[in-house]
């Protein structure tokens, strides 16, 4: 029969989690300056696909996209859209782009005590 089961692979719960998503984001802006950093150029999970009758019960194979290795390029880039972006890098490759390896990247680190150092500086001169 059709409906839910065929529609949403024999998962119930699917419609209510698709009616529940307008495919929209929703988010708030912080209303803080925004320095954005990221990697790119690692293969990151951008949708799965079942194979017939095997959803819910079978692991899917995973299609890749752009991205860290974590999150898919396109949320990465959200950060553009801020009002209060004073800065925007992005740093390529496995070994010191890949989402939690680029805590590790020395120029990110460098960069991140510039503006540590910078803003300290800023809010001395304006306390005085």
């Amino acid at each position: 029969s059709s409906g839910i089961n065929a529609e949403y692979g024999g998962f119930p719960a699917g419609k209510e989690l698709f009616a529940s998503t307008d495919g929209s984001i929703d988010f708030v802006e912080p209303d803080v300056d925004v320095y954005c950093i990221h990697g790119s150029d690692v293969p990151t999970a951008a949708g799965f696909r079942w194979k017939k009758k095997y959803f819910p019960d079978y692991q899917p194979d995973q299609i890749d996209g752009p991205g860290d290795g974590t999150v898919n390029m396109r949320s990465l880039e959200l950060c553009k859209e801020f009002n209060r972006l004073k800065d925007y890098k992005v740093y390529p490759g496995i070994k010191y782009g890949e989402h939690m390896q680029i805590l590790l990247n020395p120029d990110v680190i460098n960069y991140v005590k510039n503006i540590i150092t910078e803003t300290d500086a800023e809010e001395k001169v304006l306390n005085f």
